[in-house]
């Protein structure tokens, strides 16, 4: 029996692969014959570009329509990739203003969560795309999560790396999310492995993920191709599938795909006070 995993990935910065990382990862999801619903709560339409979509201008017709206290269970989830497993809610500028909107609603870091609890959606999988930093909308997504992905730029510090975990730990706390959201684990992104300094700050970001008993990926390293694909609207496999780059999100599949299988459930979200 496999169980819905619902994944946010979180960064304090923006450029770090969020959406590249999530796109190529749904597809490779995608050709294990499970389906995904990537959905945007950034207010920039980068993952529009990303999977070759015209930004949606209507806010009903995006993740907005989610957070509104009369959304009736209708998604307005759209295909890409020509594949019926992959489905996308796109964002929309009116996210810019949701924050202030959303203050002066009860269990307001909990509205995303409630939606998806009562009006679940028929996926194995969902993928919340968030924009840079945290705010309300992170933390909705943070609550409706069952597990974390953290890409890291290679231009960070390994303490800033354990850092951003110690927040996000510290935010599922002032959330009172019971259970809380698993670490899935760390991703270094733009890692040029001729470059000594980034050589040393990966074997930093190691001993940070060993001491704290988290999961670290291989580092996606810099590649043209993989921005080409972006650019293009289609992920690397799609286009390029014996490329090497795609076995990093192989990996990252075959523990989602681990931890669907185990029937690891989901968790409840939000606890009303």
């Amino acid at each position: 029996m496999r169980s819905l995993i619902k994944l946010v990935s979180l960064s304090d910065a923006g450029g770090v692969g969020k959406t590249t990382i999530a796109v190529n990862l749904a597809y490779e999801w995608s050709l294990r014959g499970y389906s995904v619903v990537l959905i945007d709560l950034d207010s920039n339409h980068s993952l529009d570009s990303f999977v070759d979509l015209e930004p949606e201008l209507d806010p009903k017709l995006t993740s907005a329509r989610l957070f509104e206290s009369d959304f009736d269970g209708n998604y307005p989830d759209k295909n890409v990739f020509g594949s019926k497993l992959i489905s996308v809610i796109q964002g929309t500028q009116e996210l810019k203003g949701m924050t202030e909107r959303l203050v002066s609603r009860k269990l307001r870091e909990y509205v995303l969560a409630k939606t998806l609890q009562k009006y679940p959606l028929d996926a194995d999988l969902i993928i919340f795309d968030c924009r840079s930093g945290f705010d309300l909308l992170s933390e909705n997504a943070l609550s409706a999560s069952t597990h974390v992905l953290i890409p890291l730029d290679m231009g960070v510090k390994a303490l800033t790396a354990a850092n951003l975990i110690q927040y996000i730990w510290s935010q599922c706390l002032e959330l009172d999310l019971d259970p809380a959201p698993e670490i899935f684990g760390l991703i270094p992104n733009h890692f040029n492995h001729k470059s000594a300094d980034e050589l040393e700050l990966l074997s930093a970001i190691k001993d940070v993920a060993q001491q704290l008993e988290i999961p670290l990926y291989p580092p996606l390293r810099q590649w043209q191709r993989l921005k080409n694909a972006s650019l293009r609207g289609q992920p690397l496999k799609q286009i390029r599938a014996s490329d090497p780059i795609n076995l990093n999100f192989s990996q990252l599949v075959d523990d989602l795909e681990k931890i669907s299988l185990n029937n690891y459930g989901e968790k409840q979200n939000s606890k009303p006070r």
